[in-house]
């Protein structure tokens, strides 16, 4: 019954996707198109690499050797038009800075979500038990502090290359820098109580059916039963 339900929402985020994804790529091209008729290249040449997310995916899928899983598709799609897209080439995180510390904050959940993929992949055992939550949470947390700290690290180093301060350092000193990283660690945390209800009674809310969805994984409530 919980294999069928996760098929049929798959086949449902399929016929989402046909017009999200299209919407996704029109609207980096128009944006391109935009910038490059105002001169302003750069932009234009990063809005043109959002198209290449489709390829990204691909290859994401051939790497972890799993099927494609259109539910997960469209939260990264999502995920790059709202932190990439509005932010960067239309310029929001300069607009105001509530929207770059909400945007850390959902890529601490994101990222969150990946690092449960990814302690998936590691792990041997291809169940979640309720009894493995533990080290499930401090892999996921793991992950979620490496990346909001490897972030950082490329933000300075682009700073040093270009001249430039991404990280505000002249404005903030190292606060924007630590807000940033306490945010994306925050989101990472917010991840948690679902992981563990799903790891415990099979709640599939908040993110955890995409994983399901990812991974194809058997019922935990099955699992905790042996």
């Amino acid at each position: 019954m919980r294999k069928h339900h996760v098929e049929k929402r798959e086949r449902d985020f399929r016929k989402i996707n046909r017009f999200a994804v299209p919407a996704y790529l029109a609207a980096n091209l128009l944006l391109a198109g935009v910038n490059a008729v105002q001169s302003l290249w750069y932009y234009a040449v990063l809005a043109l690499c959002a198209l290449l997310l489709p390829l990204i995916l691909s290859l994401f899928y051939r790497i972890i050797r799993r099927r494609r899983s259109y539910q997960l598709d469209l939260l990264v799609y999502l995920y790059v038009f709202l932190l990439y897209t509005l932010g960067i080439v239309m310029r929001l995180y300069s607009l105001t800075s509530y929207y770059d510390k909400l945007a850390h904050t959902l890529s601490g959940i994101v990222i969150a979500l990946f690092g449960l993929l990814l302690f998936h992949l590691l792990s041997p055992e291809k169940t979640m038990e309720r009894a493995r939550f533990p080290l499930a949470a401090v892999f996921v947390m793991a992950v979620v502090t490496a990346v909001a700290g490897i972030w950082e690290i490329w933000e300075f180093i682009v700073s040093l290359i270009f001249h430039s301060d991404p990280q505000r350092v002249l404005t903030t000193g190292v606060a924007d820098t630590m807000l940033d990283m306490i945010v994306c660690v925050v989101g990472g945390a917010a991840f948690l109580p679902s992981l563990w209800l799903y790891m415990s009674r099979g709640k599939t809310f908040f993110l955890l059916g995409i994983f399901e969805a990812a991974c194809r994984l058997p019922d935990p409530k099955e699992s905790n039963k042996k």
